[in-house]
């Protein structure tokens, strides 16, 4: 199989990630251990592809391949992140509260925002509706005569192309 930042782009990878393997491959890549070897060591993540290209089958295979290796890595790298959880929550938990406090601020504003549209686009609406009833019964009453003068005078030529495409679907429709 080959791989192109096409195919990329289609099954909506990440444009960085696109960009990083058009650079690599700019013709393509076939998949073998060298390229997958080299896509590591650029920061592409082969689960993914794995995930989103291959199949249902495939994607088993590949879990039931990695999930020694999977388990180990989680092993090892279970010190460390939790060290890492430790270092990084009080700046987690700032983030958090600033984004909490962001977003309140933010939905107030928009809140406040769309009620006063809410209410300007009700008023306009309301005028709008209002001149097109008056408008249309405007209309209405100056047309009637004429579409009265209008329908009588093509009253015999209506009747005929009715019967004749009454028939016409009648004839069509048996066939």
């Amino acid at each position: 199989m080959k791989v192109t930042a096409k195919i990329l782009t289609e099954v909506k990878a990440c444009p960085s990630q696109v960009n990083i393997f058009a650079k690599e491959w700019p013709r393509g890549a076939t998949v073998n251990l060298k390229n997958a070897r080299r896509a590591l060591k650029l920061g592409l993540s082969l689960s993914w592809f794995v995930k989103r290209i291959m199949s249902a089958a495939a994607r088993k295979t590949y879990d039931e391949a990695t999930a020694a290796a999977r388990k180990t890595y989680d092993e090892a790298t279970e010190p460390a992140r939790k060290t890492y959880d430790k270092a990084t929550a009080a700046a987690w938990k700032a983030y958090d509260e600033a984004l909490t406090s962001a977003r309140k601020a933010y939905e107030e504003a928009y809140l406040a925002a769309r009620k006063a549209y809410d209410e300007a686009y009700q008023a306009a609406w309301k005028a709008y509706d209002e001149a097109y009833q008056a408008a249309w019964k405007a209309y209405q009453e100056a047309t009637e005569p004429a579409r009265k003068t209008y329908d009588e005078a093509i009253a015999p030529a209506r009747k005929a192309y009715n019967e004749a495409t009454a028939a016409a679907f009648v004839s069509v429709f048996r066939q």
